[in-house]
C-alpha cells in the first residue's frame, strides 16, 4: 500500500492538468484585456481625430471670413460686409453656418475701430462642430482671430494716360481733318505730353514747345506763329496717324519736319522722333458706382465725430449726400439715391471744418488756408473754390463730384497748390508721392443743378491755378489766364487764352483715380487665439 501511494505521488499527470487550466485562464484574461484596451484606444483615436476635424472646420470659418474681406469688390471697412444684402439693417454680428462633409462651422465677425490710434480690425469667432463617434455630445472647437485692416490711400500708377493731357474726343468720326476735336488758341503754349484721340488744331499764336505728342487723327496749323518744337529745341516725340496740314498746304501723311511755308511741304514741326505710328493708350474707366457706395468720407461713410477732439473744428454743416437707403441695403437700391442733391459745396469757406473717417479726410484750416485730404471722397453735388487766395492741400486723395467743379478768382487769382510746394506753388518742389489731389467731375453746366460752370463743362477754371490731376466726364475748360499743372483727361480740353501746362510723370497716385485698381482697404494676415 505504501508503494502504491508513492507511485501515485510520483505521477505528474494531475499537475499538468492544473497548470494547463491556469494558463488558459490567464490567457483568456490577457486577451480580454487587450481587446478592451484596443477598443478603448480606437474610440479615443476616433474622438481625437474628430476633435482635430472640428478645429480645421473652425479654421475654415476664419478663412471664409478672410475670403470675403479680401475680395477686391468688397470694402473691408464696411461693418456690414459680412452680411447678405438686405433692405433693413440686420443685427450685428451676422452669423454664418457653413456645412462640409466632415461637419459644420458657425462663424461671425465684428468690425472694431480705435479713432485715437487710427486703427481698425475684425474680431472673428468660429466654432467647428463634428458628430461624436461615441454617441455623446457633438465635438466642438472654437477659435478666435483678429484681422487688422489697413486703408489704402495711394498706389503705383497703372494707367499711362495720367502722363498726358488726354483728350478723348468722343465725337471723332475717324476721318482726317473732319473738324477739330481739340483746338489750341490765343497764346497757349503746351509744355506737357499731349494725347488727342481725334484731330488737333492750332490757331492764333498757340504752339507746343516740349513733351510728347500723339494724335490719332490729323494736325492742322492755321497761322505762321503755330509750331511744334523748334529747330534748336525739338520736342521729344511726334506721332500723327493721319498726317498734317500747314496753312493752305494739302493734307499729307506722314508729317514733314522743318519750317513751313514757301514751296515745301514742311509742317513747322520739329521732333527727335516723327512718324505716323501712334501707340494706343486707352482712357481710364471711371468706377462711379463703386466710389459712390464706398468713398470715405462719402454718402455711406460720413464724417465721424469721434475723430474730432475738443480743440478741433466742427464737422462741416453740409452733407455729402442725403441717402435714405439703409446702410445694409442692396447696392442697386443705394444707387437710386445718387441724384446730385448735395448742392454746391464751398471747399474753402471763411470758417474751418474737419471731416475725418477711418480711411479718409476732407478738412479745412481757414486761418492757414490748408485743405487736408486723404483717401477717396465723394460729394453727390458740385464743389467750388473762389476765395482769391493761395490755398494749399496736404495729402493724397481723389475727390469725386457727381456735379461740377469751379475754381474762380476775384481781384486775384485763386490757387490750389500742393503743400510741399509752399506758397510759391513751384512745380520743381512738388512731392507728388506726398501731395496729389485728383478732381473727378461728372456734371454738365447745361444742367440746372450744375450750372455754376459754362454749358458742356464738367470742370472750369477762371483766373485760377491748380496743381493736381483732373478728370471730366465732359469738357475741361481752362480759361482767362488760368493754368493747370498736372494731367487732365476730358472728353474735350480747352486750354484757354495764355495758359501753359507743365508736370512730370507720377510714380504713385491717390487711390480712386480713374483707371487705377479699385482697392478700398487691405485686410492683413489673421492672428489666432483659443482652440
Amino acid at each position: 500500500m505504501l508503494k502504491r501511494l508513492l507511485n501515485r505521488l510520483a505521477d505528474e499527470r494531475g499537475i499538468a492538468l492544473i497548470v494547463a487550466l491556469g494558463t488558459t485562464v490567464v490567457l483568456t484574461i490577457s486577451v480580454s484585456t487587450t481587446m478592451y484596451f484596443v477598443s478603448t484606444n480606437s474610440r479615443s483615436a476616433s474622438v481625437s481625430k474628430d476633435r482635430s476635424s472640428a478645429y480645421f472646420l473652425a479654421e475654415a470659418g476664419v478663412n471664409n471670413a478672410m475670403a470675403i474681406l479680401a475680395k477686391p469688390l468688397n470694402n473691408a471697412l464696411d461693418k456690414y460686409v459680412l452680411c447678405p444684402d438686405s433692405t433693413t439693417n440686420p443685427p450685428l454680428p451676422c452669423v454664418h453656418n457653413d456645412s462640409y462633409d466632415t461637419g459644420t462651422v458657425t462663424w461671425s465677425g465684428t468690425l472694431n475701430t480705435n479713432p485715437a490710434l487710427g486703427s481698425a480690425w475684425w474680431s472673428i469667432n468660429s466654432t467647428g462642430i463634428v458628430r461624436n463617434p461615441t454617441g455623446g455630445p457633438d465635438l466642438k472647437r472654437t477659435i478666435s482671430a483678429t484681422i487688422q485692416v489697413v486703408p489704402t490711400q495711394s498706389q503705383p500708377l497703372n494707367n499711362p494716360s495720367w502722363d498726358y493731357i488726354f483728350v478723348r474726343a468722343p465725337t471723332w468720326s475717324g476721318q482726317a481733318l473732319n473738324g477739330c476735336d481739340m483746338t489750341l488758341q490765343q497764346s497757349v503754349n503746351v509744355t506737357a505730353n499731349l494725347y488727342v484721340m481725334g484731330n488737333l488744331c492750332f490757331e492764333n499764336t498757340s504752339k507746343m514747345s516740349s513733351g510728347k505728342l500723339y494724335v490719332k487723327g490729323s494736325v492742322y496749323m492755321a497761322q505762321n506763329a503755330n509750331q511744334i518744337g523748334s529747330s534748336t529745341v525739338p520736342i521729344s516725340q511726334m506721332h500723327v496717324a493721319m498726317g498734317c496740314k500747314y496753312r493752305s498746304q494739302s493734307l499729307h501723311n506722314p508729317c514733314v519736319q522743318g519750317a513751313g511755308g514757301g514751296s515745301g511741304t514742311a509742317d513747322n514741326a520739329w521732333a527727335s522722333v516723327l512718324d505716323n505710328s501712334v501707340t494706343t493708350i486707352l482712357p481710364p474707366t471711371v468706377e462711379w458706382d463703386s466710389w459712390y457706395l464706398n468713398a470715405s468720407p462719402g454718402p455711406y461713410f460720413p464724417c465721424d465725430p469721434a475723430y474730432n477732439t475738443g480743440t478741433d473744428p466742427p464737422v462741416p454743416t453740409w452733407a455729402f449726400d442725403s441717402p435714405v437707403a439703409a446702410m445694409a441695403d442692396s447696392d442697386a437700391n443705394k444707387l437710386t439715391y445718387r441724384n446730385d442733391n448735395a448742392g454746391t459745396i464751398n471747399l474753402t469757406p471763411s470758417s474751418s471744418y474737419k471731416c475725418k473717417t477711418m480711411s479718409g479726410e476732407l478738412s479745412w484750416d481757414a486761418t492757414n488756408k490748408v485743405l487736408t485730404v486723404a483717401g477717396t471722397i465723394f460729394i453727390d453735388g458740385s464743389a467750388t473754390i473762389q476765395n482769391g487766395s493761395v490755398n494749399r492741400y496736404k495729402g493724397s486723395a481723389t475727390l469725386y463730384l457727381w456735379g461740377t467743379f469751379l475754381m474762380k478768382g476775384g481781384g486775384a487769382n485763386t490757387k490750389l497748390c500742393p503743400y510741399s510746394t509752399g506758397t510759391s506753388c513751384t512745380t520743381t518742389n512738388w512731392n507728388t508721392q506726398q501731395d496729389l489731389l485728383g478732381i473727378v467731375a461728372h456734371g454738365d453746366g447745361s444742367v440746372a443743378a450744375d450750372n455754376q460752370v459754362s454749358p458742356g463743362d464738367s470742370v472750369q477754371l477762371i483766373s485760377a491755378y491748380f496743381m493736381g490731376a483732373i478728370y471730366a466726364q465732359n469738357t475741361i475748360d481752362i480759361s482767362t489766364t488760368s493754368t493747370v499743372d498736372g494731367p487732365m483727361d476730358g472728353a474735350w480740353v480747352n486750354l484757354g487764352q495764355s495758359s501753359s501746362s507743365t508736370f512730370s510723370g507720377f510714380t504713385y497716385v491717390p487711390v480712386g483715380l480713374p483707371g487705377e485698381s479699385t482697392v478700398y482697404a487691405e485686410p492683413q494676415k489673421p492672428t489666432f487665439s483659443g482652440g
